[in-house]
């Protein structure tokens, strides 16, 4: 660990970790088989106040900050990194309410965000990245604005009660609404069969002539743009822990199998080529922990950390794949055999180099701000 934790954030973290062995541990496996959370771990996550961790006292919350929440979210993430998934997708949504919202909207909605999951929603059927292309709508009726469009691949969609939606104000223009599940005219839609991360759901929403009033647009007219990126940054550096806690998932796994496994008498750990791979999967393990943590250090200090938050998902994301793929090689056969975790490590993983932009993207990203850091 590159940090130093407060008392309170070192008590947090024991606590977590606590929770994380005894009721997320054992059910690994089961999570990913049965493509859910049991009802009941999702009760303790909400009793147990994980959803207001960085939410500020005023409203309800644990008033944490982005270490605490990113070192929470690592621990989460190194025992099931689908549970990790959920709390970064609501996390990153309620620090755009935090950042934008208007006194009267953060007033009503974040005491919910205790309790309630936040989903925030930018990608269409029809585009991905280029949201200009976008065409879910918000149209101004009087004093109220109606929403009209389908939004595609939200994580948490279905199981998020609040929506934080990207929607065309004008054809150049994006602006960011808050919608709750129930207002009229709001609809889930499917939830997607992907491959990895099986339990979070990633799905769609539909707006039907749903009305809000003035406060419900985040920030200003135009500013869309401005907080989709927020939201992207933001989860970067939870996305960075996530893949750090993979890594070292399949560190743990990697290292107990060939302290017990023996070829001629001798244990697996002994030869000179499994040192190798669990040495490449500890450098990386310790290579993403450093960036997602500088990028929480910056963000907590007020400082830009884009970059490194980009640079924690880039790296963290094929870093962790490549991890989880030396361990399947260390077990072998039982490696790629379903009875055993690491194969859905690498499932889990790949998603890191698509979700909040996709690993292409977030090459032309960093590249770009060296070259500006470089022309300055």
């Amino acid at each position: 660990m590159s940090i130093e934790l407060t008392q309170p954030q070192v008590m947090l973290h024991q606590m977590v970790t606590d929770f994380a062995d005894k009721k997320v541990k054992p059910i690994d496996m089961l999570i990913d088989k049965e493509r859910d959370f049991p009802e009941e771990l999702w009760k303790d996550i909400v009793n147990t106040g994980f959803l207001g961790l960085s939410l500020p006292e005023e409203y309800g919350g644990a008033g944490f900050d982005a270490i605490a929440s990113s070192q929470t979210i690592y621990d989460l993430a190194v025992r099931n990194a689908s549970i990790a998934f959920t709390l970064e997708g609501h996390y990153k949504t309620v620090d755009q309410v935090l950042k934008y919202a208007t006194p009267e909207l953060k007033e009503k909605y974040l005491p919910q965000a205790t309790h309630r999951i936040f989903g925030f929603s930018s990608t269409e059927p029809q585009g991905g990245s280029n949201v200009m292309g976008h065409t879910a709508n918000a149209v101004k009726e009087g004093d109220k604005w109606v929403l009209n469009g389908n939004k595609t691949m939200i994580t948490n969609g279905g199981l998020a009660e609040v929506y934080c939606v990207l929607l065309k104000t004008s054809p150049n223009e994006l602006s960011c609404f808050l919608v709750d599940e129930d207002m009229p005219g709001f609809k889930h839609g499917k939830r997607e069969e992907f491959i990895g991360m099986n339990g979070t759901p990633v799905g769609e929403i539909f707006l039907e002539n749903v009305m809000v009033s003035e406060d419900h647009l985040l920030g200003k007219i135009g500013q869309g743009v401005e907080i989709g990126d927020n939201a992207h940054y933001d989860a970067r550096i939870l996305m960075g822990a996530i893949a750090a806690g993979i890594t070292e998932h399949a560190l743990t796994i990697a290292v107990n199998y060939a302290k017990q496994r023996e070829a001629i008498d001798t244990p697996i750990i002994q030869l000179h080529s499994i040192q190798t791979k669990i040495t490449e999967i500890a450098i990386a393990k310790e290579n993403v922990q450093l960036l997602y943590q500088e990028a929480a250090k910056l963000k907590v200090a007020g400082k830009s950390y884009a970059k490194v938050a980009t640079m924690a998902k880039s790296y963290g994301g094929r870093a962790s794949v490549t991890a989880a793929d030396h361990a399947l090689q260390v077990l072998g056969g039982y490696g790629y055999s379903r009875e055993y975790p690491v194969e859905h490590l690498i499932r889990d993983a790949r998603a890191l180099q698509i979700a909040e932009g996709s690993l292409e993207k977030m090459m032309i990203e960093i590249s770009k701000e060296v070259v500006n850091e470089r022309e300055e």
